[in-house]
């Protein structure tokens, strides 16, 4: 009697195993949404505002969804790296909003994104420099790094995924260059 009652319990235990397994497998072929900043697709920064004191720039940056299910941000923002320790003539404020439909509130609207699309953030740094004139205050500027950080809600549990970007000095004079030679003409 006791050889029945193990034999039965490996039994369940045999098809509560394999039960398991079917899951993981039918999870595995369905797939779930995986979510990448194309970087390499990044717009160059460009000057949308000038005045004499500060600056405001913006660059675009689209996320692929390259898995095979929907999936939703649900939160995203841009942390900006740039101490004082290492550059104190300006303050720099950074924002992340939808590219479609932009906030200045730095709220993010939750955003499904089907298989194989695409949603561009846009990124908005406004530069108040400390002196009388911003460009001065940018002449010892030097690289800044940003962290775009988003939650992605999914089939599996959600999780932040994070990608770096820069903004070189060149970078910067580039499109300061392009607004300024842009006013003269």
């Amino acid at each position: 009697m006791l050889l029945l009652v193990v034999k039965i319990l490996a039994v369940i235990v045999l098809l509560i195993c394999l039960g398991f397994i079917a899951y993981w497998a039918a999870a595995v072929i369905k797939g779930d949404c995986v979510l990448k900043v194309e970087k390499t697709k990044k717009t160059p920064f460009k000057v949308m505002d000038m005045g004499p004191r500060s600056v405001t720039l913006a660059c675009t940056i689209p996320i692929k969804n390259v898995g095979r299910q929907l999936g939703t941000i649900m939160d995203a923002f841009v942390r900006t790296y740039l101490p004082f320790e290492q550059y104190d003539e300006a303050r720099i404020t950074a924002h992340l909003t939808d590219n479609d439909v932009p906030r200045d509130d730095d709220y993010w609207q939750a955003y499904i994104v089907d298989p194989g699309k695409s949603k561009k953030f846009l990124i908005t740094l406004e530069i108040k420099g400390k002196g009388d004139n911003i460009l001065r205050d940018l002449e010892t500027f030097p690289e800044i790094a940003m962290d775009i950080i988003y939650q992605v809600v999914a089939r599996s549990d959600y999780y932040y995924a994070k990608t770096r970007i820069i903004l070189t000095k060149e970078e910067l004079r580039n499109a300061l260059y392009e607004y300024t030679s842009a006013e003269v003409k």
